[in-house]
């Protein structure tokens, strides 16, 4: 492959002998794969997409949904030369990565505040939520956020490690009825006392600000709290720890509440790291790896965002998500809008857009779904069975006047004989016609190809210029192999 001086400028996928998606194209748009059960987006141009960006030395985040997709992607990899550089995040491993550690010791500005805890924790609760947008549950996610500031805030002024364990511990141990916290059995049990014994006991330690900070926290956990109606304040605590009960118990407790990490997002962008994030959701159940995926996606895109590419500094990342519907997160149009600037090639695949709208909380594909579909560049549709779908796709190459031909018989005129005429006019109609993209060749026994129309953003292909058509179409039909 010929080198670049620009790592953006390297070819990634070619789509003919003279049209090739650069990893610049990736980045400034994203990158949707569609297609039904069996059209071949995962072993065709999926599979020649990450094989692209590994060749191109890319690092990045492979986010498995089936239990073969930890398989397949190290196979790329060792055909790639680069199975030295993949990270198998799974419980076999032994990794450890503590999101939460992470966030307090991570290089950069922010790190080690408290706010920038509570924002993470936030997003990743709204990101945990089944469907978007209910105010009712915004409420809930805000008043679960307060309670977790004044717990993080004993915890730092305690010295004691920041967790999602300790965190759970701080907010269950909360006094629930107002002057509970002078009794003595919650003095002796809780972990709130606790903390707040050990900030005492460091009182010479503690700084103006810190004094400030305790006093606040103190008179919302020994007042406001025990004050709030016990179903209010049930619905609180079961907005948390809902998300975080499943890691108070062994494995994830280990894993994902260690205090430590194994690999970080720097090491993906500075050291070409690959992370396979091995928990796969059909086997460990949507709910449970759905929200240890966006755990470390949520990380891995927030750290990525803040660093800005310079060439020369990193190499950008990319990120892929097959069966994108099952992890999708409410903060995934956010990303796509400004990752660019960071150079991040995210890859979405789905088997169709009704997936999405659902996952949106639309019962067909709306404005939010819609939105997000419209930020990535790069669509590369194969054989898809959805009617939504097909005719999204063939919205979004167009429509353009043609001439329709008409033809019209009749009889009964003077001499009782037939009368017929022709004729023609300007119509508006499709470029391609929803139709066709049920129609694309899928891989079987005998053929390992499988047909797709690509769409860049409305650049046209060189391949499609002709004498007749010298500007070309903003289309192109593409047969992906699996071999």
């Amino acid at each position: 492959m010929a080198q670049h001086a620009n790592i953006l400028d390297r070819p990634i996928l070619s789509l003919s002998d003279t049209d090739h998606l650069r990893l610049r194209d990736l980045v400034e748009g994203g990158t949707l794969i569609t297609g039904g059960l069996g059209s071949g987006k995962s072993s065709t141009s999926g599979k020649q997409l990450i094989s692209g960006l590994m060749r191109a030395g890319l690092g990045g985040v492979i986010h498995t949904v089936k239990g073969e997709d930890t398989e397949n992607v190290l196979a790329y990899a060792k055909e790639c030369r680069r199975e030295q550089d993949v990270i198998v995040f799974n419980e076999a491993s032994k990794l450890t990565f503590d999101p939460l550690a992470y966030e307090w010791s991570r290089p950069g500005r922010g790190a080690g505040d408290v706010e920038n805890i509570i924002e993470y924790f936030s997003a990743l609760l709204a990101a945990s939520s089944s469907h978007q947008g209910a105010s009712t549950e915004k409420f809930w996610e805000l008043a679960a956020a307060q309670a977790m500031r004044h717990a993080i805030h004993l915890i730092k002024l305690a010295q004691q490690p920041l967790s999602i364990v300790n965190i759970h511990r701080t907010i269950r141990s909360f006094p629930t009825r107002p002057g509970e916290h002078e009794e003595e059995s919650w003095i002796e049990r809780s972990f709130t006392a606790s903390l707040i014994n050990a900030i005492r006991a460091r009182k010479e330690t503690l700084s103006e600000a810190d004094w400030k900070d305790l006093e606040v926290a103190t008179e919302f956990v020994f007042y406001r709290w025990p004050s709030y109606d016990e179903k209010p304040r049930g619905s609180i605590e079961m907005t948390f720890f809902g998300m975080a009960d499943k890691f108070l118990f062994y494995p994830f407790r280990d894993i994902f509440s260690s205090g430590t990490y194994s690999f970080t997002p720097e090491q993906t962008t500075h050291e070409r790291k690959i992370i396979v994030v091995d928990f796969p959701v059909l086997q460990y159940g949507k709910e449970t790896a759905k929200t240890i995926q966006l755990m470390v996606k949520l990380t891995f895109q927030r750290a990525w965002l803040r660093h800005a590419y310079k060439p020369g500094c990193c190499n950008g990342a990319f990120l892929i998500q097959d069966e994108f519907q099952l992890l999708m997160s409410k903060l995934e149009n956010h990303f796509v809008q400004v990752c660019r600037g960071s150079a991040i090639a995210p890859v979405f695949m789905t088997q169709s857009i009704l997936n999405l709208a659902e996952e949106m909380g639309e019962a067909q594909p709306g404005s939010k779904t819609k939105a997000f579909l419209n930020n990535l560049a790069i669509k590369i549709a194969h054989r898809s069975i959805c009617p939504d779908t097909c005719t999204y796709l063939a919205d979004v190459i167009g429509k353009e006047y043609r001439f329709i031909d008409s033809y019209s018989a009749g009889g009964g005129g003077a001499n009782n004989a037939s009368q017929s005429s022709v004729g023609g006019a300007q119509q508006l109609v499709y470029i391609v016609e929803p139709s066709e993209f049920s129609r694309l060749a899928k891989p079987d026994g005998k053929s390992p190809y499988a047909a797709a129309i690509v769409y860049c953003g409305g650049a046209t292909f060189n391949a499609t210029k002709t004498p007749q058509n010298p500007k070309g179409r903003h289309y192109l039909s593409v047969l992906f192999s699996r071999e």
